[in-house]
């Protein structure tokens, strides 16, 4: 069996990347919201997540994580 682990993304990433705190704890925010109305993932609806897949940062986005 093949485990196929996902590169997960906080607010303090984005804010080393160089991006404001404001910026990036909206970016965060839009990006678990996308996760939860379009991809149908409901473990995204809760405050006390703060992480998201760099894949749907970099999609809605449209920047480089990696």
């Amino acid at each position: 069996m093949k485990t196929k682990f996902e590169i997960m993304v906080s607010s303090n990433d984005l804010i080393d990347l160089g991006f404001k705190p404001f910026q990036a704890k909206q970016m965060i925010r839009e990006s678990k919201e996308h996760l939860v109305t379009v991809e149908g993932i409901d473990f995204y609806d809760n405050r006390q997540v703060n992480i998201v897949p760099a894949r749907i940062i970099e999609k809605l986005f449209s920047i480089q994580i990696l």
